[in-house]
């Protein structure tokens, strides 16, 4: 399952942040339009590393998601004194079978499209040490109880963290996972222990009842640089649904004629005792 919801990341993503053109029907209208590039990559520590350009699309035109793919892009990755070109393999997609993301290194995106050059720089956080995971109850305003997991982490530099729940159970095959992070905590918001509370969002009262024995809290740690977009998005679907935002006020990592993310993720999964 978390195969499943990583792959909506990466490859779920012709973008809503063309949203304006998803209707069929043409409406004249004034509104100015500047083309831009959109780039999306979620560099997660064991995995390849895999780009997406495309570009926005006029608001007064037939969305066509095939004609926002980018396949001219002249782009490459550098990674301490290595630089690592990039090729197309299609739908917009740059990859090089060489370059794998690795904890704890920093990575430098640089693309030159039609004259315009995009930059973005991230880094891939460490793992970190969990402790206390635990269900955790509570009454809500209805009178219902309300279940959720959480635990203490300890923070490391350049990293922010959020969690999701997860019910996995090998003897009925199940895999359900959360794809909603409700919110991220930094080094700052610490204890006085230097701890960080993770909590996930509730979890459903009939999952908690038939498989109390099989619940996993899931941590994402992301680069720090990751916050400022999570803030000022929408909706927190950030563990599946980050690259899908378009609202014209969230803060990318990406510089230049362009919008969109290149971030360094890295998670681990513990079970609740």
């Amino acid at each position: 399952m978390k195969n499943f919801y990583i792959n909506r990341i990466i490859f779920v993503f012709v973008l809503s942040f063309s949203i304006w053109s998803c209707s069929d029907q043409i409406v004249d209208n004034d509104l100015s339009f500047n083309e831009k590039v959109v780039v999306r990559s979620l560099l997660e520590a064991g995995k390849p590393i895999e780009v997406y350009f495309g570009k926005t699309f006029p608001p007064n035109s037939t969305f066509d998601p095939s004609k926002t793919f980018l396949e001219d892009v002249n782009v490459s990755i550098r990674n301490g004194s290595n630089i690592f070109p990039l090729e197309h393999i299609g739908d917009g997609i740059y990859v090089n079978n060489n370059l794998i993301a690795v904890n704890g290194e920093e990575y430098s995106l640089n693309a030159v499209w039609h004259g315009d050059t995009i930059k973005a720089q991230t880094y891939i956080p460490f793992s970190t040490t969990f402790q206390k995971a635990q269900v955790q109850s509570e009454i809500s305003a209805a009178g219902d109880s309300v279940f959720y997991l959480q635990g203490f982490l300890t923070p490391r530099e350049n990293a922010v963290y959020g969690a999701t729940w997860s019910v996995l159970d090998a003897l009925d095959t199940v895999r359900i996972e959360d794809d909603v992070i409700p919110n991220l905590v930094r080094e700052k918001d610490a204890n006085l222990a230097g701890l960080l509370l993770i909590k996930t969002r509730s979890i459903p009262n009939n999952l908690v009842k038939q498989y109390r024995n099989s619940l996993f809290i899931r941590i994402h740690a992301f680069d720090e640089v990751f916050y400022n977009y999570f803030i000022t998005q929408d909706a927190n679907n950030a563990s599946t649904n980050i690259f899908s935002q378009s609202g014209i006020n969230l803060r990318w990592n990406v510089t230049g004629n362009a919008i969109g993310l290149f971030i360094g993720k890295s998670d681990f999964i513990i079970k609740i005792p």
